[in-house]
């Protein structure tokens, strides 16, 4: 199992998938397969050299740990994500089974015969009830292994103490957890997400049911609208996440691809490059003047409840994800205007630009923009408040139990980790200004449109007035409307000789006569 294998196995499932579908798989590889390679997998790392029992019995610390983690939380979610994927390979093989029939039928009856399927990956038929199994599993697995994550361990909290009295241990023995905050948090997170897929698979499944019932019950029958030409949806491939942050550099203004830049320079490349191999494995260049079992573990968690490199692992991989909004929406629009296309004929358009922040894509960046300033301030000030500002000390003083008293601890790398520390949160500042700079200028950009709309089309009115009044054939007189407003007249009075209005006055030299028709 390669990560290759996985991509060409997902790449089908959004090809043939329906909106929920693609936001499913958007999901699973934002939130579970990056968190999971990011940051998850590097919070256990080699989790029972990091149990501490408070005894020397050999024997008693491997039972202890085998008691209460009989399997660990990383690999139960390395085998959740392959077996939540693995229905994806019925859609392509049965997708793959018809392009062959359809391959073989035309090698039997020539290239011009009458086709087997319209579209073989269109959902009718066989693919339709294979893709609402292949949703059925996956829910099922991710509602199986969600409840086997509560049933082994008992809930999904991490506590930092646990209490053992397997044998060999000679009693009750205390044994302390490496990171337990951490866990915790990571924890929680993936079953929120493996329980949000459960809901995306769920409206799937009712969307598709639906849809057609819809088609069934609609007298018009839809094979008029349907097309011959295959659906050129775009592949879900690993370059998915560097398409996603280049939509917002396409469709975005000059302080967008500033950001952009920032991201990748000042944020990105400086974590993969520098910041992840700062902290390292930090736990274990964490002493204390203490030979107390335990306590080096439970004053880390008290001093570092979540680490700063994997909190901006999560800040990146949240920053980014509202880009997928703008990408989304285009994507809607481009296959809109493919539609109207195939229905009106090539020479019509739906939209001019479909990448144009107009109308609905404007709104959808203004509030992309908004999400991701919402998101940056946040974890700043996460970050202030876990870790009571910015700065790390070289010495901390912890006075947690099982400590016997006040012991003092020391952090590796403080001054490095402080100018890091720095340097990010300094980033992530420069990225909000660029970010609340952008809202502006849209913002104005927008304002400054509709005042030389209504400009213009004021112009266009009064124009329009003016050269109405000076038309030479235009019989039209203010002064009669006002005459007649204020005193409108009555028959009597109109068909008096002396009432003729001013706008209806007669030339004198203008008579008209009737020939004499009399003999003399």
């Amino acid at each position: 199992m390669n990560w290759a294998f996985l991509q060409g196995l997902l790449s089908g499932v959004n090809k043939y998938s329906t909106a929920f579908g693609r936001v499913w798989l958007s999901i699973v590889f934002l939130f579970r397969v990056m968190v999971f390679v990011v940051a998850a997998e590097k919070v256990w790392g080699d989790e029972q050299k990091d149990f501490q029992c408070n005894t020397a019995q050999p024997g008693c610390h491997n039972v202890c740990y085998d008691h209460f983690f009989p399997v660990s939380h990383v690999r139960l979610w390395a085998l959740q994500l392959i077996f939540v994927t693995c229905p994806s390979l019925l859609v392509v093989m049965h997708v793959a089974y018809r392009e062959d029939r359809e391959r073989k039928n035309k090698l039997k009856y020539g290239e011009h015969c009458r086709s087997i399927y319209q579209n073989t990956g269109k959902k009718r038929g066989g693919l339709w009830w294979t893709y609402i199994l292949t949703l059925v599993f996956k829910i099922a697995v991710d509602a199986i292994f969600v409840y086997l994550l509560y049933y082994i361990y008992e809930g999904y909290d991490f506590p930092s103490l646990i209490k053992c009295e397997q044998k060999p241990c000679p009693n009750k023995v205390d044994c302390f957890i490496a990171r337990p905050t951490e866990k915790r948090i990571f924890t929680l997170f993936m079953v929120v997400t493996s329980l949000v897929c459960i809901l995306l698979s769920i409206l799937e499944i009712v969307y598709l049911i639906c849809k057609r019932c819809h088609e069934y019950l609609t007298p018009v029958h839809h094979s008029r609208h349907v097309m011959s030409n295959t659906m050129s949806t775009k592949d879900m491939d690993w370059k998915t996440f560097q398409a996603l942050l280049s939509g917002v550099n396409k469709y975005s203004t000059a302080f967008g691809r500033v950001w952009l830049s920032v991201v990748f320079v000042f944020r990105v490349m400086v974590y993969v490059v520098a910041a992840e191999r700062v902290w390292g494995d930090e736990q274990k260049d964490f002493d204390c003047n203490t030979k107390q079992p335990g306590c080096a573990n439970v004053c880390y968690d008290y001093f570092f409840p979540i680490s700063h490199i994997r909190l901006w692992a999560l800040q990146l991989i949240f920053v980014t994800c509202p880009s997928l909004m703008v990408v989304m929406h285009v994507a809607y629009r481009n296959d809109r205007e493919r539609k109207y296309r195939a229905k009106n004929g090539d020479d019509t358009k739906l939209y001019n630009n479909t990448g144009k922040k107009l109308g609905g894509l404007w709104w959808t960046y203004l509030i992309s923009l908004f999400v991701k300033t919402g998101i940056e301030v946040a974890f700043l000030y996460i970050l202030h408040r876990v870790y009571d500002s910015f700065y790390l000390p070289r010495l901390v003083k912890c006075e947690v139990l099982p400590c016997p008293n006040q012991v003092d601890c020391y952090i590796g790398h403080p001054t490095e980790k402080k100018v890091f520390t720095y340097f990010m949160v300094g980033a992530s500042a420069l990225c909000i200004v660029l970010n609340i700079c952008e809202i502006i200028y849209l913002i104005s950009k927008r304002i400054a449109q509709c005042i030389k709309k209504m400009k213009r089309h004021n112009r266009n009115v009064v124009v329009h007035h003016k050269d109405y009044n000076d038309d030479p054939f235009n019989n039209f007189n203010p002064e009669l409307r006002l005459t007649l407003k204020e005193k409108p007249p009555s028959f009597k009075s109109a068909c008096k000789p002396s009432f003729r209005p001013s706008g209806l006055k007669l030339e004198e030299r203008i008579r008209a006569s009737a020939p004499n028709l009399s003999t003399a």
